[in-house]
């Protein structure tokens, strides 16, 4: 007997049917009489459409009292979370780790309990044995140091979800996760944008830009389901407030320590460096992101080179906006070089530089005709204006372009990028970039003879852009 009396009735008419419809069964077994054999089929028909319909009112009901039963778990689960205030931050924090991991795309921002739940009911389960409900609270009875939360919470499993050990699955994902992560190719992605709003409400006549990154746990899950990243900074966070250039450019170090040691608290098994993509808009092109300093954590007296460890390209922030009309042959672009990633890198870009804008413009119209198989632009001449340089670069969906900053004596440059680009495949370039700058550490690797010192690459991906991008 269920607590549902209408259930009860429900399920003792259906055995009643059953039984009629067994006796009936069986005086049609033993009746000869023709008649009477089909006045009996005509009655078991008639049964067996009862008992249909009897059992759709069961399964109805048992449905309703489910919803109802799954409702009032959802009630009493957001009541506890909403019992003190001072854990919702926690909370908030519980909700991000758990979203990142599910391919499912949820609002990342979820500010209020409801909201949190809600977002998670949206995700299914698939073929995990548990569910994002379910992980989301077991990073909260894992982080909280609040007895009473961590109480109400398995005794709301015990009620509604058959006595999980809150603590006993948080080890096993956190395992599962770690495992995960040992192999994974993590990035840091970092965004400098214009903030023209503020620009134009100052009285000075300057531009304000904006920092903002995101960590990515694994480049490719991420490029195909858009999930394990987190947000490097807080919103409305004083590191993320608009600053003029002068201003910002002073904080990247103390930003990239802050970006790395997170990177390291949250993929504390990784055993690979994060890449460094650096979105910039056009008239900061001509930084030398490789060249930011931050801190050796084991030598704080110490101060290490982005590029010296990491794989760090450069990104154009103008071809993730909605105006940017060359976006499809961008993307044919990409496709083309993800079918060339063995061939020599000296094989697949084309020459040029800034010095004559037309004949530049002449060579990347031939440069993205079917018929090439070129996907970057090798500049040759230090530009002579970086934003007009790739203004045009933009203009011809071109993704990869390696340039230098400075000449090098003797007029080394040429011979050296030829070198460089001569020693490997596509694919590998970029690694290879890194291991020339990392030579610089070398004393005798003087900035006016070693190009690794001032060396810019870049690698629109569309695939791997920031999250709000995506």
């Amino acid at each position: 007997m269920s607590n549902d009396p209408l259930l009860d009735f429900y399920q003792t008419e259906l055995d009643d049917l059953e039984q009629d419809y067994t006796k009936v069964k069986e005086q049609l077994r033993v009746e000869q009489d023709g008649p009477t054999q089909n006045k009996l089929e005509r009655q078991i028909e008639q049964i067996g459409r009862q008992m249909d319909e009897c059992q759709q009112k069961i399964d109805q009901r048992q449905a309703d009292r489910q919803r109802q039963v799954a409702q009032i778990a959802l009630d009493t689960l957001i009541s506890i979370l909403k019992s003190d205030e001072a854990q919702l931050e926690l909370i908030i924090q519980a909700y991000q780790k758990t979203v990142s991991h599910w391919p499912v795309p949820v609002r990342l921002e979820a500010n209020t309990v409801e909201t949190i739940i809600n977002e998670l009911e949206r995700i299914a389960r698939g073929q995990s044995s548990y569910t994002a409900r379910d992980e989301f609270i077991a990073h909260v009875v894992h982080q909280t140091s609040a007895p009473f939360l961590s109480n109400a919470l398995n005794q709301w499993s015990v009620q509604y979800r058959a006595g999980v050990d809150w603590l006993q699955l948080h080890t096993q994902i956190q395992a599962a996760q770690d495992k995960r992560l040992e192999t994974a190719e993590p990035a840091i992605l970092m965004s400098i944008t214009r903030c023209d709003e503020v620009s134009t409400q100052t009285q000075e006549d300057a531009t304000y830009y904006q920092i903002n990154a995101w960590l990515i746990e694994d480049i490719e899950t991420y490029r195909s389901r858009k999930t394990g990243y987190h947000s490097l900074l807080a919103t409305n966070s004083l590191e993320s407030a608009p600053y003029l250039l002068e201003e910002l450019l002073p904080k990247i170090t103390h930003l990239l320590n802050h970006f790395l040691a997170e990177q390291r608290r949250l993929c504390d098994f990784c055993e690979n460096y994060p890449q460094i993509h650096v979105f910039l808009p056009l008239e900061l092109m001509h930084l030398g992101v490789d060249l930011w300093p931050h801190l050796n954590p084991e030598n704080t007296s110490r101060r290490e080179y982005l590029g010296h460890d990491h794989i760090v390209v450069i990104r154009c922030a103008n071809r993730y906006d909605r105006n940017y009309r060359k976006s499809p042959s961008w993307l044919k672009l990409w496709k083309r070089h993800q079918g060339l990633l063995q061939e020599s890198a000296k094989d697949v870009f084309v020459l040029g530089h800034d010095h004559d804008l037309d004949e530049l413009m002449d060579v990347l119209d031939a440069a993205v005709q079917p018929a090439s198989n070129v996907v970057g632009l090798h500049v040759t001449q230090v530009p002579l204006n970086t934003e007009d340089l790739f203004y045009e670069l933009l203009d011809s969906g071109l993704p990869l372009a390696i340039w230098p900053r400075r000449n090098l004596t003797d007029n080394a440059y040429e011979t050296a990028m030829a070198d460089l680009l001569a020693t490997c495949c596509l694919e590998r370039l970029p690694h290879t970039v890194k291991d020339k700058r990392y030579e610089t550490r070398r004393r005798q690797n003087a900035p006016d003879c070693h190009i690794g010192h001032h060396l810019s690459l870049l690698w629109d991906d569309p695939y791997l852009v920031p999250p709000k991008s995506a």
